[in-house]
C-alpha cells in the first residue's frame, strides 16, 4: 500500500494528474490541494548519436513547490508508516522544497521509519556539485537505504579512488559512504549504453562491506524515463519483503528492464511479470 505525499493545484489539471494517480494503485490521501500549476518538463527523445534531452520549466510556480510543512497532516501521513521514499530533485527545485523534504525525512526518522532516499542529481537543477554536497550529506545522515552510484561518491561527496574499473571503485567508494552516514543498504546499476536503444545493465547491492551483483542483462530500450525508478522499486521490494541479497538485486535489475519496455515513468510491471522475466533469462 502506498501514498504520494505531494500538493496538487485545486482546478482540472491538478484533478487529471490525481486520477491518472489512482489507475496505479496510489493513494492520494496524503495529498492536499491548492494553488494554480502542475511543475513540467519537456523530453525530446534522442535517437542515435543524438541523446535524449529534457528542458523543466513552470517548477518553482508549482503547487508542491509553493507548499509548506503545516500544510500536511504528518500525523496521519506518519501513521502506520514503514518506509519513505524522498527523490533528490525536491532538494534541489527550490530552497523551500529542501527544507520541507528535510524536514519531512527528520520527523519520519525520528518515529522511526524506514528512509529511502534517490541521489538523482540531475546538474540542470543545481549549480555545481559544491553547492548540492552539503545538502545531500543532510540528507544521507538520515537515510536508511540509498540510490546512488560510484560517480555520485566522486562527485557528490569528493570522494576518491585510484580504481579504474566500475566494479572496483563500487566496492573501494560505497562500503565507505553506508559506513560514514550508517546507511544499511546501497544500490545502483552499471549501464553500458551501446546504441541509443542497446544497452547492458546490471544491478548492484551493498550492505556494509559485502557487495552484490546480478548478471549483466542486454536490453533494448523503448523508453528510458522510468527504469531507475523500476530498479528502485524492486530493491525496496526486496528489502520489505525480506529476500536475501542476491535475490534482491536480480529481482530490482528485472524490474528495471522491464520498465524500459513501457511507456512513461511509472512502473507498471507486476511481481509475477518480473519473476517470469528472470525465469526465461535463466533457462535461456
Amino acid at each position: 500500500q502506498t501514498s504520494l505525499i505531494s500538493k496538487l493545484p485545486d482546478n482540472s489539471i491538478g484533478q487529471a494528474a490525481a486520477a491518472y494517480l489512482r489507475t496505479l494503485g496510489i493513494s492520494l490521501s496524503s495529498v492536499v490541494y491548492g494553488g494554480d500549476y502542475l511543475g513540467m518538463y519537456f523530453l525530446e527523445r534522442g535517437f542515435g548519436p543524438r541523446p535524449s534531452k529534457v528542458t523543466y520549466t513552470n517548477r518553482l510556480e508549482s503547487s508542491f513547490c509553493q507548499s509548506n510543512l503545516e500544510e500536511y497532516p504528518l500525523e496521519s501521513i506518519f501513521d502506520g508508516a514503514s518506509l519513505i521514499h524522498f527523490c533528490g530533485i525536491s532538494l534541489a527545485v527550490s530552497e523551500q522544497t529542501r527544507n520541507l523534504t528535510l524536514e519531512v525525512a527528520k520527523r519520519a526518522k525520528e518515529r522511526g521509519i524506514m528512509i529511502s532516499f534517490d541521489c538523482n542529481y540531475r546538474s540542470t537543477l543545481w549549480k555545481g556539485y559544491e553547492v548540492a554536497r552539503p545538502v545531500y550529506q543532510k540528507m544521507l545522515e538520515l537515510s536508511d537505504i540509498c540510490f546512488m552510484t560510484e560517480m555520485d561518491a566522486i562527485y557528490l561527496l569528493d570522494m576518491h579512488t585510484t580504481e579504474t574499473s566500475r566494479e572496483r571503485q563500487i566496492e573501494d567508494l560505497l562500503p565507505v559512504v553506508a559506513e560514514t552516514y550508517g546507511i544499511a543498504a546501497i544500490a545502483g546499476t552499471i549501464r553500458t549504453i551501446n546504441s541509443t536503444d542497446s544497452q547492458t545493465i546490471q544491478g548492484f547491492l551493498v550492505e556494509g562491506e559485502k557487495v552484490t551483483y546480478s548478471s549483466a542483462y542486454p536490453l533494448q530500450v523503448l523508453d528510458r524515463i522510468g527504469g531507475g525508478d523500476g530498479f528502485s522499486s524492486g530493491v525496496l521490494h526486496g528489502v520489505l519483503s525480506g529476500l536475501a541479497s542476491q535475490e534482491t538485486v536480480d529481482f530490482a535489475v528485472g524490474s528495471g528492464i522491464l520498465a524500459h519496455t513501457t511507456y512513461w515513468d511509472s512502473p507498471i510491471s507486476t511481481i509475477e511479470d518480473i519473476r517470469a522475466f528472470l525465469n526465461h533469462q535463466i533457462s535461456d
